[in-house]
């Protein structure tokens, strides 16, 4: 339904309303895309300012592309000339109306086949598109494989915004299907992601992600897996620093006994020992942390390799790699512990302040599998790494802790030496009395189990 023009002149409440709702941009320029040429909007008189009314109509259809399309309708209805100036996003918001009522495949079809005839620009179908996107999950779930073809190849089509609704898809929309239908719908996208330039953004990674939707150890997973390792050898450096990661992530859904998985860290640890250093913190940090899947008689070997790999990087992946480097310490013998720890300890004071939290995270997350000397200082070295940061970048990382179950998986006596250190780091940041108060009341809190 269209908006009823005679209610919608001149509705200065309406007026007032679409200009709070827009987004708003710096006052010493315009959004990059307004291009204005001399003469197109004339000096008003010098008696008075410049007003909405001064706006030649190119340029409000220009101001209405960054209204969000929600707010389409209030917009237009500011005033005649912005009502007609609208036009276009009018008719992309009784598009994206009706995406988000779709009920079934075939309203789903006969939206996108009106949008390919009507909508000339592929950038108008990216709202419409994405609310489709979030109603497949409301079809009959017969219907949702298919219809999660057309969305997906639609947005194939689209550049730059396209590949981020194919995104959403896969990490947010193939998880909520049906599990039969999920490998089918991997392989379309994978096959539709080789068809992408090489030079343009890609889904790897994603799909890497949405392995974790296919059943555990199943034969259909391993055979995905392996497809996209052997991908990396054809991707760009950035593209195998963002995937190598997520790879060694869905490790964990093997099967314990399948002997593959040596083989295929051996490909992983590969790629990112060719990356440039100023790639490799993350799979570094990340493929030490994946050690478990070697057998024990090698598993020091790999990590002391990559533990040097890691402390040689430079200051912006030092932080990056010690998010997830003590992990794989974690896993060695007991005997390697403490020295392990101790050559990390100069590599903390290089962690810039902007890594400080996750270089934090990185070695108290596995506290648990430390003996009781080994808690306490390393407790005190990844609480120092916070100092001067405040209450709320403690709360943080303790509620990041609490999350991922560290802190429940502290036994009483670990707790009680970690819970010590913590109101020592308090009293040595001046924290007030109202922030420890605070502290020792989310206790019970940050010891209990995440739902």
């Amino acid at each position: 339904m269209d908006f009823d023009l005679n209610a919608a002149l001149n509705d200065y409440q309406a007026y007032m309303c679409a200009l709070e709702s827009c987004p708003q941009p710096a006052a010493s320029a315009l959004p990059p895309t307004l291009k204005l040429t001399s003469g197109e909007l004339a000096s008003p008189p010098a008696s008075r300012p410049t007003t909405y009314r001064d706006l030649p109509r190119e340029l409000i259809e220009q101001v209405g592309d960054y209204v969000p399309v929600q707010d389409v309708g209030s917009f237009s209805a500011v005033d005649r000339r912005t009502y007609h100036a609208m036009q276009s996003r009018r008719v992309v918001y009784r598009y994206w109306q009706r995406a988000n009522q779709a009920v079934s495949l075939a309203s789903v079809n006969q939206l996108l086949s009106e949008m390919d005839g009507t909508l000339a620009d592929p950038a108008q179908h990216v709202e419409p598109l994405d609310a489709l996107r979030q109603r497949l999950e409301a079809l009959p779930y017969r219907e949702q494989g298919e219809a999660f073809k057309r969305v997906y190849a639609a947005a194939q089509r689209i550049p730059k915004d396209g590949v981020q609704i194919q995104k959403a898809l896969l990490l947010r929309s193939l998880p909520g299907f049906h599990w039969s239908h999920r490998a089918e719908l991997f392989d379309f996208a994978y096959a539709l992601a080789q068809w992408r330039a090489t030079e343009e953004d890609n889904v790897w990674t994603e799909l890497a992600g949405s392995l974790g939707s296919l059943l555990f150890g199943s034969a259909e997973f391993v055979e995905r897996y392996q497809a996209l390792v052997a991908r990396l050898a054809s991707l760009r450096v950035s593209e195998k620093a963002e995937l190598i990661p997520v790879l060694c992530r869905q490790m964990i859904r093997f099967r314990a006994s399948d002997d593959r998985r040596p083989r295929l860290y051996a490909v992983l640890r590969g790629h990112a020992l060719q990356l440039p250093p100023s790639h490799q913190g993350a799979s570094v940090g990340m493929l030490a942390s994946t050690i478990w899947v070697l057998p024990k008689a090698e598993r020091l070997a790999q990590y002391t390799q990559l533990r040097d790999v890691a402390l040689s990087l430079p200051e912006e992946q030092l932080g990056v790699a010690l998010r997830d480097l003590p992990e794989g310490l974690t896993d060695l013998p007991r005997e390697h512990h403490a020295h392990e720890l101790q050559l990390l300890e100069p590599a903390l004071l290089r962690v810039l302040p902007a890594q400080r939290a996750q270089a934090a995270l990185g070695l108290l997350m596995y506290t648990h599998r430390l003996d009781d000397a080994l808690v306490k200082s390393v407790w005190q070295q990844g609480l120092s790494l916070l100092n001067g940061t405040g209450e709320a970048a403690l709360c943080d990382v303790l509620s990041r802790l609490r999350f991922a179950g560290a802190l429940d998986n502290l036994d009483d006596r670990q707790w009680n030496i970690t819970r010590v250190e913590i109101t020592r780091f308090m009293e040595a940041n001046r924290f007030s009395e109202l922030a420890r108060a605070r502290f020792q009341d989310s206790v019970p809190w940050l010891r209990s189990w995440p739902h």
